[in-house]
């Protein structure tokens, strides 16, 4: 799957410019602004984890609503750069046992940069892939509470890494509208941390 949307993304980043075509209402160039909502995906199994440790009962939850503010600058029918800040949401795990808890909470967002690549179809819709890099930030946060007593411990990452996606744009009287997916590959201590982004947005080219 993550060597099919990698393909398919640099597939559509080199489509040929012979291919651009003009749209009442799509402008060919400028700048564009947008957000959106969605789902994130944690492909880590942070149950898993605390269970190796010994933590007994645990469960998790690996989903979150995501959102993203984006920017970006159309140079031409097939060629954009955007830069977004993306905020994950948070990934849990908790355990549980008589006179104990514990929970741990992962955070994370980032900053992005990306070249897009667009393939017009018809009448303002194209598809599009993009390729580039998060400079991404996550915090961990552990607490637990034993027989009357509570503990906590914090801990903090930063990283770069790479990210890619693929998606649909349609645009009429300059209002965008977008569904996409995204994978972001980070990797973290040796671990690998990688979070599935699939997200719908709206957004007005100027």
């Amino acid at each position: 799957m993550k060597r099919l949307i990698a393909t398919a993304a640099l597939a559509t980043l080199v489509a040929t410019p012979a291919l651009a075509q003009s749209y009442p209402g799509v402008p060919d160039e400028g700048v564009y602004l947008g957000t959106a909502l969605g789902q994130s995906k944690l492909k880590f199994d942070m149950g898993g984890f605390y269970r190796d440790l010994g933590y007994p009962n645990v469960s998790s939850d690996d989903t979150d609503t995501a959102f993203k503010l984006f920017a970006g600058y159309q140079f031409n029918p097939n060629f954009a750069v955007e830069a977004s800040y993306v905020d994950f949401g948070d990934f849990t795990a908790s355990s549980s046992a008589p006179g104990y808890s514990g929970e741990a909470k992962l955070s994370m967002d980032g900053f992005t940069a990306a070249l897009v690549g667009k393939l017009p179809i018809q009448d303002g819709f194209s598809v599009f892939g993009k390729l580039g890099l998060i400079a991404w930030d996550a915090d961990l946060n552990e607490s637990e509470q034993f027989m009357g007593q509570s503990g906590s411990a914090s801990y903090g990452e930063d990283g770069t890494d790479p990210y890619y996606g693929i998606g649909a744009e349609y645009v009429v009287n300059q209002v965008m509208m977008r569904l996409e997916f995204e994978r972001y590959d980070i990797s973290e201590s040796g671990e690998d941390l990688e979070i599935d982004l699939i997200s719908a947005s709206i957004g007005y080219r100027f």
